[in-house]
């Protein structure tokens, strides 16, 4: 019977942790995030159990100790013994958060205040103090959520029957948010401090500038004497990224030859072999060990640009920075041929909100299109299948769109440059423009 009631336990709390709503538990880190970002106050408060949550929470957030990064500001009201007894003599136990509040509680602060019932009194109290002192307010309750749930701005739920399984799921909320919020913490110090690697996709065979291309691959030809990949290796270098992997796979040995390790660029080169095309997806994939935890600069080889690339990153770094699911960043450009090209929809904070490659006449919804230059986060290399034909804008972006992943486009300035050279008339209007502009990107 014993052994029966704690697998009856045990299956009900993960019952209860299946059912939580993600969705709330993304906005309680997020507004701690907002809290951490404006160097505000997180204030805890609770009794029993919810106290030593609050406590041991308030401990977590205090521990996200991150190398070059502001730490969190946060404080249990459940912790100053001889405060609480104090207002408890000289008022009532009702009032020994509300009184602490009125101590220490700015507004824009944040009040998370824990109680299975959502009916104690000392934390109604509080809550009601938080409201007129200006703070932003959370509530972490059990099933019912009682009268809290209808006092705060957000409540997370515990979705089982017993109290001491509310608090267990408490307990697991707690570690999985605070490890949620030290890693976002990381990855943001890790942007700032180091610059991304670049793949430099290379290994189509150019079909539609034959005879130009039945001997070197399209990103070898010639643009005022040096080739287009030159001036592509030598624009990453201008913005500080001088760890570069190129795929290969038409006439390989002409970039191998030409470029080698890339010593004579002051770069390192790496290259990757591909015996069949895997796509511009398919190629990143294989290049999964280059990425080395860092985001990624992903070129399309034909494209000329000189395009803000430091600007870019930032803009992808500021994304990562204020959303959690950001893994994406485009570069996009108006197309005056939007049918030929992926054209990409935003909504006004400047997420991508839809993706269509080569639109028909009537689809044509917007001029915006891929620039072919575009940042990710390591993590995404990871949802591109393995030795696969898989490209970014038939397949991977579509996936990403439905998975929820934030995706951000970055409109090339006007006044910058930018030319796919895929066809004789492009390459050849390349070649006259670039000699124009050449002194002033090298």
């Amino acid at each position: 019977m014993f052994n029966g009631h704690i697998d009856h336990y045990v299956k009900q709390l993960g019952e209860g942790l299946n059912a939580l709503d993600q969705r709330v538990i993304w906005s309680v880190v997020n507004e701690l995030m907002r809290v951490w970002r404006e160097r505000r106050q997180v204030l805890m408060l609770g009794n029993g159990g919810s106290g030593a949550l609050a406590s041991h929470m308030v401990n977590d957030l205090n521990k996200i100790v991150v190398p070059g990064q502001a730490r969190f500001r946060a404080l249990a009201l459940t912790d100053s013994m001889p405060l609480l007894t104090a207002w408890a003599n000289d008022s009532a136990y009702e009032d020994v958060f509300a009184e602490q509040l009125r101590n220490f509680c700015q507004p824009g602060d944040l009040v998370i205040a824990v109680s299975c019932s959502g009916n104690s009194p000392s934390v109604l109290n509080a809550l009601r103090v938080a409201k007129e002192l200006g703070a932003r307010t959370i509530g972490m309750t059990g099933d019912a959520g009682g009268r809290l749930k209808d006092m705060v701005d957000l409540c997370a739920f515990a979705p089982v029957p017993h109290i001491g399984q509310q608090e267990d799921v408490h307990l697991i909320l707690n570690h999985a948010i605070t490890s949620a919020l030290k890693r976002w913490i990381t990855t943001i110090a890790r942007n700032e401090a180091e610059r991304p690697r670049a793949i430099v996709l290379a290994a189509g065979e150019g079909t539609r500038l034959r005879p130009l291309t039945l001997t070197r691959p399209k990103p070898m030809l010639p643009i005022n004497g040096e080739p287009l990949l030159h001036y592509t290796l030598k624009w990453l270098q201008r913005h500080g990224i001088n760890e570069v992997a190129i795929n290969l796979h038409h006439c390989p040995e002409v970039i191998v030859d030409y470029f080698g390790d890339g010593s004579r660029l002051d770069m390192r080169i790496m290259y990757s072999y591909e015996d069949k095309i895997l796509g511009t997806a398919g190629a990143v994939r294989k290049l999964d060990r280059f990425a080395d935890g860092r985001p990624l600069v992903i070129v399309y080889g034909d494209v000329l640009t000189d395009l803000d690339l430091s600007a870019l990153i930032a803009d992808h770094n500021k994304h990562v920075a204020m959303d959690p699911s950001a893994g994406v960043t485009m570069s996009l450009y108006r197309a005056p041929n939007p049918t030929e090209v992926g054209l990409v929809g935003m909504d006004q904070s400047g997420r991508v909100t839809r993706f269509v490659e080569k639109p028909l006449p009537g689809e044509v919804f917007t001029d915006l299109a891929s620039a072919g230059v575009m940042i990710i986060e390591p993590d995404i290399v990871n949802r591109i299948p393995p030795d696969t034909f898989y490209d970014f804008g038939l397949h991977l972006l579509p996936l990403l769109l439905g998975q929820g992943i934030s995706m951000y486009g970055w409109v090339v300035p006007e006044g910058a440059y930018v030319m796919d050279i895929g066809s004789p008339e492009k390459y050849t209007q390349a070649q006259l423009d670039w000699h124009a502009r050449e002194e002033h990107v090298l």
